[in-house]
Formats: C-alpha cells, sequence, structure tokens
C-alpha cells in the first residue's frame, strides 16, 4: 500500500506555523555538526555542575539543636550574639578553664573535669566557637587570636575575673594568645601536646584552594556534600591514629566526640577553621605567666621535641613527659596526666 500523498492544509496550525518558520530560516534546518554539540554537551556539564549540589540533599548524620545533645552539667552563653557551649563542674577553690584542640570538644576534658573538682578547683571546658556544641557557621574568625578574645569575653560573661588557662594542641595556641593579650587574666598557663610553631603549618590549606572553595556557592555545597559524606565515616580513624593507646576509645567516647557532627553548619565550619588557620605562632618568649608544658612520649601528631623547644622559648616554663601517652594523654595515661596537673596547679594558682 502506498503512503497517501502529503495534505500540508489538513496539518494542524501549529505544524504548519513551524514549517512556514522553517522556510523562512533554512540555516536551522541543517543537521548540526560535532562542534555544535560538544559545546551543548559541555555546557550541560556546567549546568549540572552549578545546580546539581543545590538539589542534592547534604547527607550525613541527622542534625538536632544543640540543646539535645547537651550534658547534664552543661550550659550555653550568648556572648556578642555567638552562643558557645561549656560543662562546669563547680568547688570553691580557684577557676580552671580547658580549651580543647581541632575536632576536639568538652568530650576531651571529661575525665578531667571531675578529678579538677575532686581536688576543690571550679572547673570549666569550653567549646570554642565552631566545635562540638557551640555555634558554627562560615561567617565568623576562627583565628586562634579571635578564639582567644572570645574565652576572655566568655570569662566576663561567666562571671570569672581570673583562671587558669589548659589548651590542648590548637587549644594551646588558643590559650597562649589569651595569656599575651590578658595576663592579668590568666593564673597559670598548661600546653598539653600543644600544636605551636611547625606542628601548626603541618595542618595548612592552600589559600587559594580554600578560598575557592568559599567563594564559588556551588564549590562550597559539593565540598559540604563531600565532607557530610566522608568525615563521619573517618573520624573514628582519626582518633585512633592520634593515640598511642587505641584502646581507651571506647565506643562511648567516640560517640562523645561524633556528637558534634550532628549540630548545624559543622561543616562549614570546618571550612572556616580549615581557612584562618594560623598562619606562624604566638610570641610565646614573651609570656610571663607560670607554664606547664605536658607532652604525650608517644605523639606522632605533635612530636615531643616539639614540646621540649617550647620549654625553652617560654620563661617561665616546665615540662612533663608522659609515657605510653600519645597525642591524647588526658584519655590515653589519666591518673599520670591528673597528677602532673594538680601538682602544678597546687604550687601556682592562688
Amino acid at each position: 500500500m502506498t503512503d497517501p500523498a502529503p495534505n500540508p492544509a489538513a496539518y494542524p496550525p501549529l505544524r504548519r506555523s513551524f514549517e512556514r518558520w522553517q522556510q523562512r530560516h533554512p540555516a536551522f534546518n541543517r543537521t548540526p555538526g560535532w562542534p555544535i554539540w560538544l559545546a551543548a554537551l559541555i555546557l550541560l556539564a556546567l549546568g549540572a555542575l552549578v545546580l546539581l549540589p543545590f538539589a542534592l540533599p547534604l547527607g550525613g548524620p541527622e542534625t538536632l539543636d544543640p540543646a539535645a545533645l547537651a550534658d547534664d552539667n552543661g550550659l550555653f552563653l550568648t556572648i556578642e550574639g555567638e552562643v558557645l557551649y561549656a560543662v562546669h563542674a563547680a568547688a570553691d577553690g580557684p577557676t580552671i578553664v580547658l580549651v580543647h584542640g581541632f575536632g576536639g570538644s568538652t568530650v576531651t576534658w571529661r575525665e578531667t573535669v571531675p578529678a579538677l573538682a575532686a581536688a576543690g578547683y571550679d572547673a570549666y571546658a569550653l567549646d570554642l566557637r565552631g566545635f562540638g556544641l557551640s555555634e558554627k557557621g562560615i561567617s565568623a574568625d576562627y583565628h586562634p587570636a579571635a578564639q582567644a578574645r572570645r574565652i576572655l569575653a566568655w570569662m566576663d560573661a561567666a562571671g570569672l575575673e581570673q583562671a587558669a588557662l589548659v589548651g590542648h594542641s590548637m587549644g594551646g595556641s588558643v590559650v597562649a594568645y589569651a595569656a599575651l593579650a590578658a595576663p592579668e587574666r590568666v593564673s597559670a598557663l598548661v600546653l598539653v601536646d600543644a600544636a605551636l610553631s611547625s606542628q601548626a603549618q603541618a595542618w595548612r590549606v592552600p589559600d587559594p584552594l580554600i578560598d575557592g572553595l568559599l567563594d564559588a556557592s556551588f564549590l562550597r555545597r559539593w565540598t559540604q556534600i563531600a565532607l557530610r559524606r566522608t568525615v563521619p565515616d573517618q573520624f573514628a580513624d582519626l582518633l585512633r591514629d592520634a593515640t598511642f593507646k587505641d584502646e581507651v576509645l571506647t565506643p562511648d567516647l567516640i560517640a562523645g566526640y561524633e556528637r558534634a557532627l550532628r549540630t548545624p553548619e559543622w561543616d562549614l565550619a570546618l571550612l572556616g577553621v580549615l581557612r584562618d588557620q594560623d598562619r606562624g605562632a604566638p610570641p610565646v618568649s614573651q609570656l610571663q605567666t607560670p607554664a606547664l608544658i605536658i607532652w604525650g612520649a608517644e605523639d606522632r601528631w605533635a612530636p615531643p621535641s616539639e614540646g621540649a623547644r617550647l620549654e625553652q622559648f617560654i620563661p617561665r616554663a616546665e615540662r612533663v613527659e608522659l609515657a605510653g601517652a600519645g597525642h591524647l594523654p588526658m584519655h590515653e595515661a589519666p591518673e599520670a596526666f591528673q597528677a602532673a596537673l594538680l601538682d602544678f596547679l597546687k604550687r601556682t594558682v592562688p
């Protein structure tokens, strides 16, 4: 059976209009060549790269209000519009404020706080901005000197005129800046496996990379997705890499550290911390506060030689190395750590 002859008069009006347009624009009737197809594919890929991340869920653990994750002895204070979290074990003696390191929180001091309170010290452990249950986000200044100013402002809000400051790893740099900024408010300084000088550079991320991830919204969103889908799975392994005695990392302790990954915008805070990391080191040779340097003898992240070097730079420093402990001596050798800390405080804090 032969095909019927074309009958344009019987076509629908829309088809007749399209065919008349094709007759007036014959250039569009030609089949596109490979450059056109390549350009179309490139545009399609760029569109997906820019738009797709905003259509994808961020993933990762369920986000909760930090108040739902707080400890029984936890407290939230708002300082200059920022919410900071701390735990407090009250006693009648001098005040001690403990500050965690990179990836840490008040959980870092969960054995230390009650030991200090039992010895008569009024003990606080503080979550820095961007960590633990404190407020996070991308817009804050996370440089250690800025974090030090927050500690002093937090002390004002908590009604603390003076305190001994204990800083672990990155927190060592923070408390050193605080002691330099307000020596009259810091009765003593304790640096625990402190990430100062060369160790501060070990975590350095190239500025152009961080700036690119933060400046382009779609790249920032892709980075958030990547962080939320990888960091929770790797967090326990990072803790084990920091310790010499992996057996101290019980499921309960790991879960305590991981609760920060359930708070809003922890991924953006991580990017902000990497953006604002210290490019140098606080001038510790100018410290006049009595100082104790505690170091894990088996620390692979911050070698004990760094502690020995700090002792030479800080005018009024003494140093203790704890055998069999890595970068987390407060967990790996709690009794020896607490004994060294309490002995120093007894001799130096009025």
